[in-house]
Parts: C-alpha cells; structure tokens; sequence
C-alpha cells in the first residue's frame, strides 16, 4: 500500500471515529461516568483538530494536540485500573467540588477573583503542578507506555514547550515553506488516532450499551494495521 493511500485511509477511518463517537447521549452517574464523558468529548475535538492542523500542513501543531491526546489516554487509563482509590485524589487536586458544599465554597472563590485578593484567590483555586508524574504513570501502565513516553511524549514536550531542539531539526523545512510529506502526516494521525481510541474502548467499558465494545476492537485492529503499514 502506498503512503499516499495509507493516508487516505487513515483520514476516511478517524472520520468514521469521530462520526461513532460523537454526539452519544450518554447518561450521567457518579464522578467516573462524568470523567470519561468529559474525556471523549475532549479526545474528540483534539482528534478533530489534529486533523485540520495536518490538512493545512501544521505538523509541529499537530504533535503537540496529539501529545495531549497521550496525556488524557495515560490519566483515565491510570485511573481505570483503581477507580475507587485513585479518582478522588485526581478529583481533590483539580479542586473538582463533589458535593454542594464544595461546589458553593469553590462558586464563592471564583466570584472573589473579580475583588480584592485575585492573585492570591487564583493560586489556591488552579493547581501548579499535576497529580501524577506522567512517567511514574506510565511506568505503572506498562513497557509499552513507558516506551511512548520515553519516545514521542519526550520529543514532542520540546515543541510544547518551545525547546529550540525542533526548530534546529526542521529549521529549512519551515524557512522554505516546505510541506510535511504524507508519511509524516499519517504516522502522526495513526498515532492520534490510536490514543484516542484507548479513552473510546474505556468508554466502552463504562458505556457498553451506547459505545459497542465490539465496534470498537474492530477499529482498533485497523488502526493498529493502518500503523503497522507505515513502519
């Protein structure tokens, strides 16, 4: 199969993705159900976005969305494995209120950002660092994700971050206009796609009845075979 063909059918299969994955009524329970709602939906629009960003040719963008999408898949997988011990203290960090007592104090703090003391409502209402190390997470989760992140999570928080690493490897590329070729295109989707679709099978897990786990494996397994092509 030729790279130009692969990243067709990468684009025609993150399309029907997006079409099986979004606007699902999915019904509301406790903090977990919420949290893997929120995630699709996040997943979603980052998977949709990565896609317009390679389209106009935006690679580095398009890294970056799709390293994003590795944090979310990383977290909710994480958390998937302990959903009792783990998603308070993910909650509590984020200062997610879960009771209504929380939710007026936090309404509260949030009104007071507009009054005297802003800055200093601020930093106690936005956390400053993240609840876990996301290496110690996905060192937890297993050599292949530790692999990943060792790998593409590693290069691709240079560009995040503005690290001059990128710009001295794709400096005459992006000084002549030069476009990404269609291998980088669709080795970059695939691998959007494939993270995404790790929070869709969780979410097949908690909503079976409206994501069909079974759908889901069979988009996995041309996902993995759209990747395999491109090595």
């Amino acid at each position: 199969m030729g790279i130009d063909n692969v990243l067709q059918e990468v684009s025609e299969l993150t399309s029907r993705v997006l079409q099986f994955t979004s606007g699902i009524h999915l019904p509301r329970g406790n903090h977990w159900p919420m949290l893997v709602s929120v995630n699709l939906t996040q997943g979603n629009e980052r998977l949709h976005s990565v896609r317009l960003l390679l389209k106009n040719n935006y690679l580095e963008s398009a890294d970056i969305l799709t390293r994003s999408l590795f944090e979310i898949a990383v977290n909710l997988t994480y958390i998937s494995k302990d959903v009792s011990g783990r998603l308070p203290e993910y909650l509590k960090h984020g200062k997610v209120p879960t009771t209504k007592e929380e939710a007026e104090k936090l309404q509260r703090e949030l009104e007071g950002l507009g009054k005297s003391g802003q800055l200093e409502a601020a930093q106690h209402i936005v956390p400053h660092q993240s609840w876990r190390v996301v290496r110690v997470m996905c060192d937890d989760l297993g050599q292949s994700w530790l692999r990943e992140y060792t790998t593409f999570y590693a290069y691709t928080s240079v560009s995040s971050h503005a690290g001059a690493f990128t710009l001295s490897k794709n400096y005459e590329r992006l000084l002549k206009e030069q476009p990404p070729s269609d291998q980088e295109k669709a080795a970059i989707l695939v691998t959007a796609l494939d993270f995404h679709l790790r929070v869709v099978d969780i979410a097949a897990w908690v909503f079976p009845l409206q994501i069909k786990p079974e759908t889901v494996k069979k988009l996995n397994s041309e996902c993995q075979n759209l990747g395999k092509s491109l090595v």
